[in-house]
Parts: C-alpha cells; structure tokens; sequence
C-alpha cells in the first residue's frame, strides 16, 4: 500500500525532530588490562643493532667489538 501525503509528511516531521543523536552513546562493558612487557636495556639493544651490522658486512670498530660481546651473551 502507497504511503498517502500526510504520512510522508508526518514521517518527514519526526525524522527533523529527531534529538536521539543528543544521547550519549551507553559505554562498552570491557575491561582494558595494561600489561607490563618485558624491557630490553638501551646496553643490549646497542649490542643487538651494532652486531646486527656486523652481520650484514659492515666491519667497523663498533660492529666488530660488538659482535664478539653479542657471542659471549648468546653463548
């Protein structure tokens, strides 16, 4: 059945009277847990980066010593 005249009109009036957008959203009901990882001291990251160099051919002083201090840890 075709919507007559006055109910398109009425349909039109309550959509522009419509304040539901004003009410917040109702919050989710999730519990957020912050877990502490592991921290990795700047020393070993240096030693990693540096050995990592090492590895992929560079054969400076820096990339050299740590290499071999990369080889006592992981041995």
């Amino acid at each position: 059945m075709k919507p007559t005249f006055s109910e398109i009109v009425a349909t039109l009036e309550a959509e522009r009277l419509d304040i539901s957008y004003r009410k917040p959203f109702a919050k989710p009901e999730v519990k957020v847990v912050v877990k502490e990882v592991k921290r990795v001291p700047e020393r070993l990251k240096k030693i990693y980066f540096h050995a990592g160099r090492y590895a992929a051919g560079d054969r400076d002083n820096l990339a050299v010593e740590a290499n071999s201090e990369f080889d006592k840890l992981e041995q």
